[in-house]
């Protein structure tokens, strides 16, 4: 297809529901062929080269002889794709594929990528360059989202919804389509598969403490998966997906539990010192922004594993949590095993959860032991301290970007200390649309008395006393407060 017959079907969509949208797709004969294109487009599940905006910004306004300073003409347009949309000329189409998408995303670098892009860029006409823009950096926003499709794929190809619900539990929604689509069906999807990420078991709060479980203490690190494939290629993923195992190469997951061929293990990575003393969590920041090796490696790091998935053909996921911890203890002997304890009743839980917090650690994760691993679901429990509730003075605002272009996208916050203000960090999260326009038009006019109230996860303290907040969430403006939170009441909570 091409990609200005591409660009005239997606901006049509935009005037559809998410079920309109998939069934003007399904029942297209046109567009048969590119069917994995437009569900790949439509959901966001394109491969990501890392290329966004800021990567591209630079070239598209010197395609349109604009200085390079052109944010406030992205805002203006309600995003980038939008404002390469606005600011097009009547260029020709020279009738290019749609298969460059995929030229452009399996360039080996973002540098190669970006060329790749500008090179087909100034052959577009301005609707093909807005969509082409809005799918290589992934904002399509047209609300044809996973759940349209999960229920339209197994309809056009005639697969089960039992067997097409499995895959889905052990497989990236990308990979099913392309299987589905090609022709391969989920036969071979069915099973957790080293090399294919699985979204993790989650956690939500315990309302209760009764019952028995083993209580895993509560990390404070990044959830990862680690996979080791039958041709020994070693595969660390985060809780979102994307492949990190070039920043963790020192973890050496190749030689773990070297009996066998491969595996899937489920943990966390934390930040340690030189004596092997857990460090707070954002002595690991460099691990993930870190630009250069010796960057990286500035702070050591160890896995902490507290679940298996698959080891040679034995799909442990199915197992008891007892059973798969020791299958853990019997088979990885050289890994890091989670401290856990299998505890019963209130009492002897909240006993563990005070020693989980006087060693430093966030609280528990109970685990039934007969529960077995359910990809996505928050099933397990937690137990750890209540959420900090603050009220702090706004000292600085951030233009958003994206859905949020024209508004304050952050905001940094302060409590008082004296007749001073001291800084605990920006908050992001927690703004529904509706409070993106209210917050921003109430700090516009009270930018020396706007007071928000903030939960967040924890207070945290670094090694030169500054105070931070873990996971700080917006909750409401204040506007029957004059004063923050006073400094001495945050030093009193923390941890």
């Amino acid at each position: 297809m091409k990609m200005s017959d591409f660009a005239e079907k997606m901006e049509s969509y935009c005037d559809m529901t998410p079920t309109e949208i998939i069934n003007a797709i399904v029942s297209d004969e046109n567009i048969e062929k590119d069917w994995k294109n437009f569900f790949l487009a439509l959901t966001g599940h394109f491969s990501s080269t890392g290329l966004g905006p800021k990567s591209l910004l630079s070239h598209v306004a010197t395609c349109y002889g604009l200085d390079n300073d052109v944010k406030d003409l992205v805002n203006d347009s309600g995003g980038f794709p939008e404002f390469v949309y606005d600011w097009s000329d009547n260029t020709m189409s020279e009738g290019l594929d749609i298969d460059i998408f995929v030229d452009v995303l399996s360039q080996e670098n973002i540098i190669n990528a970006r060329r790749a892009f500008m090179g087909y860029f100034e052959s577009m006409n301005a609707l093909e360059r807005k969509w082409f823009t809005a799918i290589i950096v992934n904002e399509t926003r047209n609300g044809a989202g996973e759940n349209v499709t999960k229920k339209s794929l197994p309809k056009k190809y005639g697969i089960s919804t039992s067997d097409f619900n499995t895959a889905v539990k052990f497989n990236r929604l990308s990979t099913i389509i392309d299987n589905v689509t090609d022709g391969w069906g989920v036969g071979d999807l069915l099973v957790p598969s080293p090399g294919n990420y699985i979204k993790p078991q989650l956690a939500k709060t315990a309302k209760t403490l009764r019952g028995e479980y083993y209580a895993d203490v509560k990390y404070d690190g990044i959830r990862a998966q680690f996979h080791r494939t039958e041709d020994g290629n070693v595969m660390i993923f985060n809780r979102k997906g994307d492949d990190i195992t070039h920043r963790f190469a020192d973890l050496n997951v190749e030689s773990w539990g070297e009996e066998f061929d491969w595996f899937i293990l489920d943990g966390e990575i934390i930040p340690v010192d030189e004596e092997g003393n857990v460090l707070e969590f954002k002595e690991i920041m460099p691990r993930i922004h870190g630009k250069s090796e010796a960057v990286r490696n500035r702070v050591a790091v160890k896995a902490i594993v507290f679940d298996i998935l698959t080891y040679n053909g034995q799909d442990t996921y199915a197992f008891g949590y007892g059973t798969r911890l020791e299958t853990l203890q019997m088979h990885f002997p050289n890994v890091n095993i989670t401290e856990t304890k299998l505890v019963s009743g209130e009492e002897a839980i909240r006993k563990e959860y005070t020693n989980a917090i006087k060693a430093g650690y966030e609280g528990l994760v109970l685990k039934g032991a007969n529960q077995v691993y359910e990809p996505g679901k928050r099933s397990w429990l937690k137990h750890k301290p209540a959420l900090v509730d603050l009220d702090c003075v706004v000292m600085d605002a951030t233009m958003g970007t994206g859905k949020r272009a024209g508004y304050y996208g952050s905001y940094e916050l302060g409590v008082k200390i004296g007749d001073n203000l001291i800084s605990v960090g920006s908050i992001g999260s927690g703004f529904t649309d509706e409070d993106l326009v209210s917050v921003h038009n109430y700090y516009d006019n009270n930018q020396q008395t706007t007071i928000m109230e903030v939960h967040a996860d924890i207070i945290t303290q670094d090694r030169e006393g500054n105070i931070g907040l873990r996971f700080p969430r917006f909750i409401r403006l204040r506007t029957d407060k004059e004063t923050p939170t006073e400094f001495k009441s945050v030093k009193e909570m923390l941890n």
